[in-house]
C-alpha cells in the first residue's frame, strides 16, 4: 500500500482544516473527508481533497481490501491524543495508522448469538486502561501491538481499537459493489 497519499493529506488536513468531533473517537480531533448515508453524500469542501487525493486514497483501499467496486462510506482523519477512547470498529471497516502507538483486540466470533455478546463486551471493554494486559483468548479474541503503517482491515469482524498517547489515523468503512449490507452490524 502507497501511504504517501494518506499522510500527505493529513498534513494538509491538519494545517488547513478546523476539527470536528465523532462519537466514534470521543476526545480526539477528528476530519471527515467522505461519509456516505442512505439519503445524502457528504464530502469535505478542502480543494486539494477532490482534485490529487480522492481518487488515489480510494484506489489504495479498494487494492488493500481486494475489492475494486467496492464503495467507501466513510473515510475520516483521527488525531488521537493520551484521553480519546474508541467505540468498537464495525465490520467491514477499518484502520490505518500513520504515527503513534496502538494496541487492538479482534473478535473470532462469527455465529449470531455469539457475536451479540461479544459486541457487549467490547462495549463494556472500550476503555481498557492497560489492553495488554487482557487475557482476551478467553473471550475468544485476540490482542496485538498495532504496527504503523500496517492497515487493519478484519472484514466482518469488529475490533476494538486502543491508542496510546498521540496517535495519526485514518479510519475507512466499506460497501460492496452494488452498496450492499457490508457493515451493518
Amino acid at each position: 500500500m502507497n501511504y504517501q497519499p494518506f499522510n500527505d493529506l493529513a498534513q494538509e488536513a491538519i494545517r488547513y482544516m478546523n476539527p470536528e468531533t465523532d462519537w466514534r473517537f470521543m476526545h480526539a480531533d477528528c476530519y471527515t473527508f467522505y461519509n456516505l448515508t442512505t439519503t445524502n453524500r457528504y464530502m469535505t469542501s478542502l480543494p486539494t481533497w477532490e482534485e490529487k487525493y480522492h481518487q488515489p486514497c480510494f484506489t489504495e483501499i479498494r487494492n488493500f481490501v481486494k475489492d475494486p467496486n467496492a464503495i467507501i462510506d466513510n473515510f475520516t482523519l483521527v488525531v488521537a491524543n493520551e484521553h480519546t477512547i474508541c467505540h468498537p470498529v464495525r465490520g467491514y471497516s477499518g484502520i490505518i495508522t500513520l504515527e503513534g502507538n496502538a494496541y487492538a483486540a479482534i473478535n473470532n466470533n462469527q455465529d449470531e448469538e455469539a457475536f451479540h455478546q461479544t459486541k457487549l463486551g467490547m462495549y463494556r471493554r472500550m476503555e481498557s486502561h492497560s489492553p495488554h494486559l487482557v487475557r482476551w483468548g478467553d473471550m475468544n479474541m485476540f490482542g496485538f501491538d498495532v504496527s504503523t503503517e500496517k492497515p487493519l482491515f478484519p472484514g466482518p469482524r469488529i475490533f476494538n481499537y486502543y491508542p496510546r498517547g498521540k496517535a495519526l489515523l485514518w479510519y475507512f468503512a466499506i460497501k460492496d459493489g452494488d452498496g450492499g449490507q457490508y457493515g451493518t452490524n
